[in-house]
């Protein structure tokens, strides 16, 4: 079985959305949590929901379309060998 280039797979354009939307979303949902849980404001709560939502599903597609890319590699490199 051949190997997967993971920076090659990482460089595609998609990935690299995934990775720029969905760290920032990710940490907003983090210390949206600390914050509220530490100042006590409540309002947080929802907004920590709704981000870390968006957060796993970004995370769901980034994983993905990253087995779909390795596949997809995998396939085309079997192509060229004999």
């Amino acid at each position: 079985m051949s190997s997967i280039d993971r920076k090659e797979i990482r460089s595609d354009k998609w990935m690299q959305v995934f990775i720029k939307t969905g760290i920032p979303v990710a940490l907003v949902s983090i210390i949206c949590l600390w914050v509220g849980w530490y100042f006590k404001i409540p309002a947080l709560g929802p907004v920590f929901m709704i981000t870390a939502a968006i957060a796993i599903v970004i995370g769901l597609i980034y994983n993905v379309r990253f087995v779909i890319l390795s596949v997809r590699q995998v396939k085309e490199k079997q192509k060229k060998e004999p």
